[in-house]
């Protein structure tokens, strides 16, 4: 075999090596697409929710929605049994506005309420969907819901105008025995920031939304036209999701002591 054959088989003997060799890295150059990291970060600027009140069977605004809104979204790859901390902040704001309207000795009540609650969804490389924990909490009336109050106002009004058993002497002075009445009631809860965990993720990439929801109602007692109202807004918000290994056996419920 002379020289110049020699060099054909070994020119042919390297390509087939290199086409072996790159048929290997396609499914892992794939694979990483999405790089492995141990945290991300996301944020948002003022966002507008459905308005919802609990009471309403056909849903928030009448659409048949839940009122769970996606606020934040980010994607973190992650090893097989690790835990996810993710930490959740954000703007709230909310408007109550309560009008009394009493004559003649009258009890006049307003009253208005808003609340916005978060929850963080994780959605699974195959689409299985959980919830970070906690996953419900307590709200300013020490009652348990869905997600976690992040703003809560509940505003009371009431008034009783027009003394009673008014008495005029010689002088034409009024003196009234009842005097008027006027009552505010404010009750508030707020977390600006709240930290969830997902023990035990599966390997691979994982979804991490933030969800939001408002809710709002009034109400009014009396005959002379009080009102009520209220809304509940978010604004700018922000998410940071990092990938841990927490403490054995740690369910994330308080010690004892």
């Amino acid at each position: 075999m002379n020289k110049q054959s020699t060099n054909r088989i070994h020119l042919k003997t390297a390509a087939i090596c290199l086409g072996l060799l790159a048929g290997l890295a396609g499914p892992t150059a794939s694979a990483q697409s999405t790089p492995s990291a141990k945290a991300t970060f996301a944020y948002t600027s003022l966002t507008v929710l459905p308005p919802c009140n609990s009471t309403d069977a056909a849903g928030c605004d009448g659409k048949g929605s839940d009122g769970w809104t996606s606020i934040l979204k980010q994607q973190l790859k992650t090893a097989n049994q690790k835990d996810l901390f993710v930490n959740a902040s954000l703007q709230c704001g909310i408007v109550t506005d309560t009008t009394v309207k009493s004559v003649n000795g009258s009890l006049d009540t307003a009253e208005a309420r808003a609340t916005i609650r978060v929850k963080v969804k994780i959605t699974s490389p195959t689409g299985v969907v959980s919830y970070a924990q906690p996953a419900t909490g307590s709200d300013a009336m020490n009652a348990v819901g869905d997600g976690i109050v992040f703003c809560d106002r509940s505003q009371t009004l009431k008034a009783k105008f027009s003394g009673l058993n008014c008495k005029a002497d010689a002088y034409g002075t009024v003196t009234c025995a009842d005097p008027e009445e006027l009552q505010l009631i404010l009750k508030t809860l707020n977390a600006n920031a709240f930290n969830f965990v997902a023990p035990a993720m599966g390997s691979g990439v994982n979804t991490i939304e933030v969800l939001a929801r408002s809710s709002a109602s009034g109400s009014a007692t009396g005959t002379n036209g009080s009102l009520g109202s209220a809304n509940a807004f978010v604004g700018a918000g922000s998410v940071a999701v990092e990938e841990v290994r927490m403490i054995k056996g740690n369910t994330g419920e308080t010690i004892s002591f």
